[in-house]
């Protein structure tokens, strides 16, 4: 009987359309040995049983298991180590390792992957029925944004896009390298400014990928972020749970550069409940917010009164990130709360 390839078996596990993916197996050759491998194969289970069945010692597999581990191919759960779930998962944890098990070649091959297989992928998706498609990513408002909104009540906004009370109410925060903008390389903008919580800050301090931050340093992070136009995202497609908190570019993020370029990100990404509203009487008419807006939301347009353009927002476009508040310097642009008519 043919023995089915263990890379190829990993790949399989890894439950991406297409399970033939040499990119994917290219990345797996990288990461492990074929023993590696086979160890791999056999989670979830105790070191001492698979040292049994495949006749290596048990010091061995835990050693594997440690190094696998601070590589991000494995997950500890209440059932013990396990291998990764699916792609996107191994893509966040491998790619946020520390540069001990990341190198160029392995970027390299993360790239090659997004641009040769995932990116199409999601093109291909952009074809299908909206209802096709499961939001699995929310946006968070910039805190910043909240701040500066003179008519907005904080006890109004939602406790999930509270940035301050979400920060501080975590009991280990942790601060990571953005994965998407790691491998991608496309911008200028900070890399080490993904911030974890609870349990993925635990993951990621425990095996070296992770610096642990107080909750004054997470939000100082969120700070610059916000002031760097970058938008806040939690994903939560994987865990409800507050695990990550992630502060994208338009330029990198797999979620907003596909969505974008194909007009689907309304899809993927769930909008806030808050909603850009500019005062004209105030605006300037200096255009920085149009230029920050990821989605297009911002127009310069001739009010009913005066010749000057001034800036409006499209609010069915407005995803409530608050980025453009931020970069108002005559504070001419508010958040409101926003309630969508059913």
């Amino acid at each position: 009987m043919e023995t089915k390839d263990v890379y190829v078996e990993l790949v399989e596990r890894l439950n991406f359309p297409n399970r033939d993916s040499e990119h994917l197996l290219r990345i797996m050759r990288k990461l492990v040995t074929q023993e590696e491998g086979r160890i791999l194969l056999k989670l979830p289970a105790e070191p001492a049983a698979i040292a049994q069945e495949l006749g290596f010692s048990e010091e061995d597999i835990r050693r594997t298991l440690q190094k696998c581990t601070e590589q991000g191919l494995v997950i500890p759960t209440s059932k013990g180590p396990r291998f990764v779930r699916e792609v996107v998962q191994l893509h966040d944890a491998n790619l946020s390792s520390s540069d001990e098990w990341v190198d160029t070649e392995l970027l390299d091959l993360w790239k090659a992957f997004y641009e040769a297989e995932f990116f199409p992928l999601m093109e291909a998706m952009s074809r299908l029925p909206a209802e096709a498609q499961v939001q699995g990513v929310r946006v968070v408002p910039a805190w910043k944004a909240i701040e500066r909104s003179s008519r907005l009540s904080v006890a109004g906004v939602r406790p999930e896009e509270n940035l301050s009370d979400l920060v501080r109410s975590a009991e280990v925060i942790a601060v990571v390298p953005c994965t998407c903008r790691r491998s991608l390389r496309r911008c200028h903008h900070a890399v080490e400014n993904c911030v974890v919580f609870n349990r993925g800050a635990e993951y990621a301090i425990n095996r070296g990928a992770g610096r642990k931050v107080t909750a004054e340093e997470a939000m100082a992070i969120f700070g610059k972020a916000e002031e760097a136009g970058l938008v806040h995202t939690w994903p939560f497609a994987l865990s409800t749970r507050l695990n990550e908190i992630c502060n994208c570019c338009d330029d990198c993020c797999i979620y907003l550069d596909s969505g974008l370029k194909f007009g689907t990100v309304s899809r993927t990404l769930e909008r806030s409940h808050l909603r850009a509203e500019v005062d004209p009487e105030t605006c300037n008419g200096c255009q920085d917010c149009v230029e920050r807006c990821f989605f297009g939301a911002i127009e310069m347009k001739r009010p009913p009164t005066g010749k000057k353009l001034k800036a409006a927002v499209d609010t069915d476009k407005c995803f409530g990130c608050g980025v453009c508040v931020v970069a108002c310097d005559p504070s001419a642009i508010q958040m409101k709360l926003h309630r969508p008519v059913h």
